[in-house]
């Protein structure tokens, strides 16, 4: 069961993911303050997280969807991610995840 670090400006929670989840649920069920405005569908932007980057070649590939949400968004970096969009896999151990 991978462990994902969300960092935020209360300090480090380290949370078990189980495959298969969203990041947006695992912070939802660990009670992380990760909003999801939309309801995980993808459209609002308001679980925008900051992926540490040597993680980003390890996650799922960003639609063009959320691409574009993501270079909308005002606080946008090269390393965003909308927490609803990506999938845990074993691969993502240890990866900390900054919540804006």
């Amino acid at each position: 069961m991978p462990k994902i670090i969300f960092r935020s400006k209360e300090g480090d929670k380290v949370v078990d993911a189980r495959e298969g989840e969203t990041l947006l649920e695992v912070a939802e069920r660990a009670g992380v303050g990760l909003f999801g405005g939309c309801g995980g569908a993808g459209v609002c932007g308001s679980c925008q997280v900051y992926i540490e980057p040597k993680y980003l070649e390890k996650i799922n590939e960003a639609s063009f969807e959320e691409q574009d949400l993501l270079e909308a968004l005002p606080n946008g970096k090269v390393n965003s991610r909308l927490a609803c969009q990506v999938k845990i896999s074993d691969k993502l151990d240890g990866m900390v995840v900054e919540i804006p």
